[in-house]
């Protein structure tokens, strides 16, 4: 219900690029919440900073846009926002092993699943869509019904797991997947459905390669090459797959929003037009979109275009550059036997990947979706910092195994003392 306003107001659209007093309180709370935790935690905090170099990266480059957007302020209360984000899913990390976090999230969820169906039982004016498109699909807690979809997809993910590796109470797990399921399927969206197949499909594989043996090798690539055969498909049908899952061809009405934005992406495709400042009410480019498709969109529904709309080729770069370093990690820790949750991270980052081509929730301030990618990032990084140190120590040349064997059998002549 957050905020709000904005939640109790439905179906009226908030003002877009207005300042809102409620999403004030939350990031300053937050910052304060960081203040304090990243104290108790300084020591580790540098190495752990440092692997999440990628997404602060980017966030830096956000700050610079408002030297050449339209509205220098909005770009700084954004950029801060989606930084306090980036740093709380670094914050996620320090604070504990990777399965306590799990096993929060599902609580997490369970509680956002369970107050869901209370919304929609008790106060269904506000538990459902009210607008002309989707009229009472359901909506629950979230802002829309896309929201609650994809909160019910990276649910049932990670609960899932939890369930599978143990993480918390294992009933919980199982009513956290069922309560997400009914709420997906009361969403009436589609896109989660193909997000929890992508993280399964992902989870396979690493787990295959995670048993470092012919067996696991020989089923990661029979994987990998069914997975190619199912993408070669899908690029030619994908028409036909879109029909099954109930979608038509526009992605509802997003491809006509793509087109659109990418005319603007023309104008000024080297830095964008400022981070989050196009989608504003006093912008005459965004009000031409939103009376073309006839809503007002309050992003492009792509994540990379978003970025790139908001920071020109230099932010879509970096972003390309931190999927490939979560990518890159991924691949080198999922044969390490120290890291645990390589097929979870695996998992999560295919589903999020799934899930931006459609949405925007990668580097958009207050979303969880960034936070825990960030989380992923840091976590894959400080296991790849581990890896050296948990490897055994190479055995020696043959010459110096006899020599040490020499001076253990005789040790007056090594000039060692016999303990």
């Amino acid at each position: 219900m957050w905020p709000p306003d904005s939640y109790f107001a439905a179906p009226l659209p908030p003002q877009q690029g207005a300042s809102n007093i409620y999403d004030f309180s939350e990031f300053a709370l937050l910052l304060g919440f960081l203040g304090v935790g990243f104290c108790l935690r300084r020591r580790e905090l540098p190495r752990l900073v440092l692997c999440a170099w990628p997404v602060l990266a980017l966030c830096v480059l956000a700050f610079a846009s408002a030297l050449w957007s339209g509205d220098p302020a909005l770009v700084v209360r954004r950029s801060g926002t989606v930084t306090l984000s980036a740093l709380f899913g670094v914050y996620l990390v320090a604070r504990g092993e990777l399965g306590a976090l799990i096993a929060t999230l599902v609580k997490v969820y369970a509680f956002a699943a369970a107050a869901s169906l209370v919304m929609i039982a008790a106060a269904p004016l506000h538990g459902t869509m009210t607008g002309d498109a989707y009229t009472h699909a359901w909506r629950g807690v979230y802002a829309d019904k896309n929201d609650l979809g994809m909160a019910c997809g990276v649910a049932v993910i990670v609960a899932v797991y939890a369930f599978r590796r143990r993480c918390g109470p294992r009933w919980l797990a199982l009513l956290t997947v069922a309560a997400s399921l009914l709420l997906l399927y009361g969403s009436q969206s589609k896109t989660p459905i193909v997000v929890m197949l992508a993280a399964l499909y992902a989870g396979f594989v690493v787990s295959a390669l995670r048993r470092r043996s012919a067996a696991g090798l020989v089923a990661a690539f029979v994987l990998l090459v069914l997975g190619l055969a199912g993408g070669a498909l899908l690029a030619v049908g994908w028409q036909d797959a879109l029909a099954a899952l109930g979608r038509d061809a526009t992605f509802t009405n997003r491809t006509r929003i793509w087109r659109l934005v990418l005319d603007y992406i023309a104008r000024r495709p080297w830095l964008g037009y400022g981070y989050e400042a196009f989608w504003r009410d006093d912008n005459g480019a965004a009000r031409l979109i939103w009376d073309l498709v006839g809503f007002r969109t309050p992003h492009a529904h792509n994540s990379g275009l978003e970025i790139w709309l908001g920071l020109g080729v230099a932010g879509f770069g970096l972003a390309v550059l931190a999927w490939l370093a979560a990518a890159y990690r991924t691949l080198r820790v999922a044969t390490a036997p120290h890291t645990e949750h390589a097929a979870f991270c695996a998992a999560l980052l295919a589903g999020i990947l799934v899930e931006n081509l459609t949405e925007f929730e990668f580097f958009r301030p207050g979303r969880l979706m960034w936070a825990l990618f960030v989380a992923v990032l840091v976590y894959l990084g400080r296991e790849l910092v581990l890896r050296p140190a948990s490897r055994t120590a190479a055995p020696l040349p043959a010459r110096a195994r006899a020599r040490a064997a020499s001076r253990i059998a005789h040790p007056a002549r090594g000039g060692a003392l016999a303990d």
